[in-house]
């Protein structure tokens, strides 16, 4: 995952995941023993426009929760994100995934934002930058179909 140069109100990361169909890749999102292979520990997740997921990281005592507002199979998924933990920044934040094929697997575009100014949102919108790439090389680091 790469960070492309963006305005301080959004993020932009991008990736390249070799071997996975945009299907796959999809799937790594929004099935929980998908999801729990690469990013939280516990993962419950109703996928469908206005279900909700709800991930934990029990050790750190940590929740992420949130909406799907779209939630186009292969091709673009939209959620809300809200940690419960603290409140990490000024504004409630939304992420969208664009999944694009390409030559031997698919681009995976992530925009996150709304972020202020503020420098709370600053390095929150930092912190996620490196949060995206950390966990976007351990999702590319997995094969699919034989993960399960």
């Amino acid at each position: 995952m790469k960070e492309i140069p963006s305005s301080p109100d959004i993020l932009v990361v991008y990736g390249d995941f070799i071997n996975f169909t945009p299907e796959d890749l999809f799937d790594y999102w929004v099935k929980p023993e998908l999801v729990t292979l690469w990013w939280p520990k516990v993962a419950e997740i109703d996928p469908r426009v206005g279900g909700i997921y709800r991930f934990s990281w029990p050790e750190q005592d940590w929740n992420l929760f949130g909406t799907f507002g779209s939630f186009e199979f292969g091709k673009h998924l939209q959620f809300t994100w809200t940690w419960t933990h603290s409140a990490v920044t000024d504004l409630p934040l939304t992420v969208d995934l664009y999944f694009m094929p390409i030559e031997n697997g698919t681009r995976l575009s992530i925009f996150q934002g709304p972020y202020t100014n503020s420098s709370v949102d600053q390095g929150a919108r930092q912190g996620n930058i490196e949060g995206w790439v950390h966990f976007g090389m351990r999702l590319a680091g997995l094969r699919p179909g034989e993960d399960v």
